[in-house]
């Protein structure tokens, strides 16, 4: 990182080491996620998302900070995009996803209702 500063009066030196303070905006709402969603490869980075219809939707994402087991996403998501947090290899833009819990998702407690509904 290269930091340039106005020196008029020649009181910093040359190779001289200073204490310097940058205060930074943050976000209002930063988004954080888990950095097992994130995805690396030949396109660059993004995050599998799942649309309305429940659809898989891959989003180019920048990382602002890097917080260990989660980033802070810097550009590319918004607070209502649902995530997958673990994405398999090979997921693409289109894959169907069934959402657990969801009615019509085939779990196992939807599955159980059914039966006890019939008896």
């Amino acid at each position: 990182m290269l930091l340039v500063v106005d020196n008029p009066k020649g009181e910093l030196m040359t190779g001289a080491f200073a204490t310097v303070r940058l205060e930074l905006p943050i976000p209002e709402a930063a988004i954080h996620v888990p950095a097992s969603a994130l995805i690396f490869d030949q396109k660059g980075l993004r995050v599998a998302t799942v649309s309305a219809e429940d659809r898989i939707v891959l989003k180019q994402v920048t990382i602002s900070r890097d917080l260990g087991r989660e980033v802070e996403i810097g550009s590319g998501l918004t607070a209502q995009d649902r995530i997958v947090e673990s994405p398999p290899d090979g997921i693409a833009d289109g894959d169907q996803v069934r959402i657990a819990g969801k009615p019509g998702s085939g779990n196992a407690a939807e599955a159980a209702t059914k039966r006890q509904r019939k008896l």
